[in-house]
C-alpha cells in the first residue's frame, strides 16, 4: 500500500495482506534508526533502506505474531539490536518457528525468504532508547498477547501502540486479562502528552482510538451490547464471534 511520512522523524509502511491490513513504522534519529515491527516479508524492508542510511539500525518488535516480526532479514545492514518483551523472545522458541512451518506448507514458494532472527535485548517492564536527538520510550502493555509492547515518541507526542489498540476492535484471545488490558490503556488514554496515535491495524488518529479500544473491551467483559460498523470485513466479522467466545468461556 506503501511509504507515508507523518513527521520528519516517523514513516510509516502499510500493507494489504489479503486477509487484512498492517503498518509498520521507521523512526529516524540523528544517529539511530529504528524499525517498529518489520512486517511480514524481507521485502518489505526495501522502502526504508534509503532512509536508513548509514545509521546504526534498530529493530523493535511490538509482539511475536508472524506479520509484525518476519521481514528482519531484508534489512541490509543486520541490526545489532532486537528488543522485545521477555516473552516474545520465548515465542521465537516456540509457536513462532511452527508457525512459519505451516504457513511455508500451506503456500509453497511464497515465504521461503523469510528467516527468522529473534530479539537480543528482552526487557520486562520499560527501556529508553537514544537515537540521538530523538527518545524512544518502550513500555509493556499486554493484553493482545502477553508479549505487547507500545511505544512513545516524547518529543513529538507520537505513541506507536502495536495491537493492543485497533478499529474497530482488537483481537482477543482466550487467555486475555481483560481488566489488565482496560486498566493499561486507561494509563495512555489521559495522557495528554500523546497527540497522535499510531495503531499497527486500523485508522491513525488521536487517544479517542484508546477510548474505542477500551469502550468494546469493557462491553465484552460485562455481556454488554455492541455498535459494531454495518459493514465488516470477513477478518473482523469472524475476530468478533472468536471474541464473544472469550466471554462464553468466561461465562461456563
Amino acid at each position: 500500500m506503501g511509504l507515508i511520512q507523518l513527521s520528519d522523524e516517523l514513516w510509516v509502511q502499510e500493507l494489504d495482506l489479503g486477509i487484512f491490513e498492517v503498518r509498520g513504522s521507521l523512526i529516524l534519529g540523528e544517529e539511530r534508526a529504528v524499525v517498529w515491527d518489520s512486517l511480514s516479508h524481507p521485502r518489505d524492508m526495501a522502502l526504508y533502506l534509503p532512509l536508513i542510511a548509514d545509521r546504526e539500525v534498530t529493530v523493535v518488535y511490538s509482539h511475536a505474531d508472524w506479520d509484525h516480526i518476519w521481514g528482519t532479514a531484508g534489512l541490509v545492514q543486520r541490526p545489532g539490536t532486537i528488543v522485545s518483551h521477555t516473552w516474545c523472545a520465548h515465542r521465537f522458541r516456540t509457536d513462532v518457528p511452527v508457525t512459519l512451518a505451516q504457513m511455508q506448507a500451506s503456500e509453497p514458494g511464497k515465504w521461503d525468504e523469510v528467516q527468522l532472527v529473534p530479539p537480543n535485548l528482552m526487557i520486562e517492564q520499560t527501556c529508553t532508547l537514544d537515537l540521538g536527538g530523538l527518545t524512544l520510550e518502550l513500555h509493556h502493555l499486554p493484553g493482545h498477547t502477553d508479549d505487547c509492547l507500545i511505544a512513545l515518541l516524547p518529543e513529538t507526542g507520537f505513541a506507536l501502540m502495536g495491537d493492543t489498540i485497533e478499529t474497530p476492535f482488537p483481537v482477543v484471545p482466550a487467555d486475555s486479562d481483560l481488566s489488565a488490558w482496560v486498566a493499561q490503556l486507561r494509563r495512555w488514554e489521559h495522557d495528554t502528552a500523546l497527540t497522535r496515535v499510531v495503531p499497527c491495524h486500523g485508522p491513525l488518529g488521536g487517544r479517542e482510538l484508546i477510548s474505542q479500544t477500551i469502550d468494546y473491551l469493557e462491553r465484552l467483559q460485562n455481556g454488554d451490547s455492541f455498535d459494531l460498523p454495518a459493514e465488516m470485513s470477513t477478518f473482523y466479522r469472524q475476530t468478533h464471534e472468536s471474541n464473544l467466545r472469550w466471554r462464553e468461556g468466561r461465562a461456563n
